[in-house]
């Protein structure tokens, strides 16, 4: 695949994908800098539920994603860019 040139673009373009893996228990781990990578990535991810999923509204997605950091599904490190 061509022009993914950040993460949450690769979650876009792949997100069926993805889905199918999140839903058979895959974990992730972003790691990369700063705070716009971080969020971007988070939104990226919310989306997806959101895409995947009827009758849900952004909140859900957000308690479902915390969902995910809160049983080590979903690991973050990042760190700050000089």
């Amino acid at each position: 695949m061509t022009g993914a040139r950040f993460v949450q673009d690769r979650i876009a373009a792949e997100c069926e994908e993805v889905w199918f893996l999140l839903e058979a228990g895959a974990q992730v781990y972003v790691c990369g800098g700063g705070r716009p990578h971080g969020s971007g990535v988070r939104a990226a991810f919310c989306a997806l539920h959101l895409g995947h999923t009827s009758g849900v509204r952004e909140d859900d997605a957000e308690t479902w994603l915390q969902s995910l950091i809160d049983a080590g599904r979903y690991v973050q490190d990042a760190y700050a860019a000089r």
